[in-house]
């Protein structure tokens, strides 16, 4: 079976229009947003360069804003951590997640988005950014910090060693 355009060109163009605004969202994101390991903490920070991707870092800054979910900085300790993975699998990646508790509960309950619906338990805020760093380095710094972790890294649950 062949699939082609469909009968609603209005659909396929506004389809269209949202992949290429969506594309260029994640590659403007991948040129300016770094994922920090600190000694004891995990921060998203700003490159500094005027010219993006272009020349390589010459510095990283804080994020100009904060986090615009919660209104919190983009700095967690890593003792806060309760979970953290790669979806759907660390070999393929598109999100990060990972959970904390250091967010305030009252700025949890406004960050949720419909998030308890996935995670009941509650112990923490859960984090979603697009998987634009090598996630095997991420994953690697995750351990070194001894961030907490549930379970197996998504993708390797039927791995055999």
């Amino acid at each position: 079976t062949c699939f082609g355009p469909s009968n609603y060109h209005e659909v396929d163009m506004i389809g269209g229009i949202f992949h290429i605004w969506f594309g260029a969202f994640i590659g403007k994101q991948t040129m300016k947003t770094r994922a920090v390991f600190t000694k004891d903490s995990f921060e998203l920070r700003t490159v500094t360069n005027k010219h993006l991707g272009l020349q390589a870092d010459k510095g990283l800054k804080p994020k100009e804003r904060k986090n615009y979910v919660l209104g919190t900085d983009n700095t967690w300790k890593f003792d806060s951590f309760v979970n953290w993975d790669f979806f759907p699998s660390v070999d393929l990646p598109i999100l990060v997640y990972f959970k904390e508790t250091q967010t305030p509960k009252e700025v949890q309950i406004k960050g949720s988005l419909g998030a308890r619906q996935m995670d009941r338990r509650d112990n923490g805020q859960m984090h979603f950014f697009p998987a634009y760093a090598n996630a095997k380095q991420l994953r690697e710094q995750f351990e070194v910090h001894r961030c907490q972790k549930i379970g197996p890294v998504h993708g390797e649950e039927f791995k055999k060693n």
